[in-house]
């Protein structure tokens, strides 16, 4: 009896190990720790890769189709917290960029379908949104932490990579580098 009370003590003992564990890396992921710096970063590619993905509200996005101005390229997902700071906005700025000839495309990765449709829900998000759930586009792209976002010049030429929460200075800033091939 005093053995299996033993068993059952260490049993309890390493599973909470393993979840603080988890918790701990989950928390370090969400935030950031121990991941790339924020601000601008190599790429690793000069012109961005084409990609064709489902839109959340019907039909398909392809990337290609709007390569003849500037496209800034948005990897998020519902649980990112700054991709929640950001989120207003990107949504507030689209219309403005959207008249002067911009795509914007946010494509949702490492989510469900279900909380990445509240999310977009929840901020009104009104510009291209696309799953790319079941997609390998982000290892394309060499994603491995969000927010992350591209900002291509026509021709999809990249200008910048950013990882990390934009400021509304910063996104101006380049998206306004990306126009018109600059």
């Amino acid at each position: 009896m005093i053995s299996s009370l033993r068993g059952r003590l260490i049993v309890l003992c390493a599973g909470g190990v393993v979840l603080l564990l988890a918790g701990s890396l989950a928390f370090a992921m969400q935030r950031g720790i121990g991941g790339p710096e924020s601000g601008s970063t190599e790429a690793g590619f000069e012109t961005a890769a084409d990609f064709t993905l489902p839109l959340f509200d019907g039909g398909t996005f392809r990337l290609s189709d709007h390569a003849d101005g500037p496209v800034f390229v948005y990897f998020w997902a519902s649980w990112c917290a700054p991709c929640r700071e950001e989120a207003p906005l990107i949504e507030r700025l689209w219309p403005e960029f959207q008249a002067a000839g911009y795509t914007f495309v946010g494509v949702d990765i490492w989510d469900t379908e279900g909380d990445a449709r509240r999310f977009a829900e929840e901020f009104g998000l009104t510009f291209p949104l696309v799953s790319g759930v079941a997609d390998a586009t982000y290892l394309d792209y060499g994603v491995y932490g969000l927010p992350e976002a591209f900002f291509l010049r026509p021709g999809l030429q990249l200008h910048e990579r950013f990882i990390g929460e934009l400021s509304e200075g910063e996104l101006r800033r380049m998206l306004a580098e990306i126009a018109g091939g600059s």
